[in-house]
């Protein structure tokens, strides 16, 4: 496996399959942080690093201005982010996939490439980061090689948990507590006080 992330060998998938019920509906990826929506954001990161990028949504015409993305929509919709994971590595041809929520506003290229770089593709079947005692699952490496055992924990309808799936895989966590410098690459938009908050710069951690 190539470790040169410039090289991909990788597809970056972003999961745009949240409902966004604090928001009315209306699409987090879309709302608009420092003047542009999260997804261009998103987009415009992953490119740079990536050779292949594919959007995982279900409302694909909500995405029209972005039609240079493949998208694909979730085969087991309605299950939360395992379904999304599920879609992308199957509508993936490469090895391994990054995974991105697609409402994080604060992604920055160091960190992502500091996770590709840290992933041994023939030791570890996932790679999630952990910050401040958290996992991020979001923000993660996944082989293909989980694809079937995902599709028979998701066919089970045992309540989705990432954690109890997790422990049917190699899974590997890398401490990144030390890479972040400034915001916190793993926020993510779950209110409009959050996005309010993110747009006076008043929001920079966990809370």
């Amino acid at each position: 496996m190539k470790r040169n992330t410039d090289n991909m060998t990788y597809t970056a998938a972003i999961l745009s399959g949240g409902k966004s019920t604090r928001f009315s509906g209306r699409n987090k990826a879309k709302m608009i942080i420092d003047g542009k929506p999260i997804i261009e954001n998103t987009i415009n990161t992953l490119k740079d690093i990536f050779n292949d990028i594919i959007l995982i949504t279900n409302n694909k015409d909500e995405y029209s201005e972005y039609k240079h993305i493949r998208m694909a929509g979730d085969i087991y919709p309605n299950i939360g982010p395992w379904g999304g994971i599920h879609s992308a590595l199957t509508n993936s041809k490469s090895e391994a996939i990054f995974v991105v929520a697609a409402d994080m506003p604060k992604l920055f290229a160091g960190m992502i490439r500091y996770i590709m770089n840290s992933f041994e593709g023939p030791e570890g079947e996932v790679l999630i980061p952990l910050f401040k005692g958290d996992i991020e699952p979001l923000h993660a490496v996944y082989k293909r090689s989980i694809l079937k055992r995902l599709e028979g924990f998701i066919k089970q309808d045992c309540g989705y948990s990432i954690r109890e799936f997790l422990k049917t895989v190699d899974e590997r966590y890398i401490r990144v507590d030390d890479i972040v410098e400034g915001s916190n690459p793993f926020l993510n938009i779950n209110s409009p006080e959050d996005l309010d908050k993110m747009n006076a710069g008043n929001f920079n951690h966990k809370e």
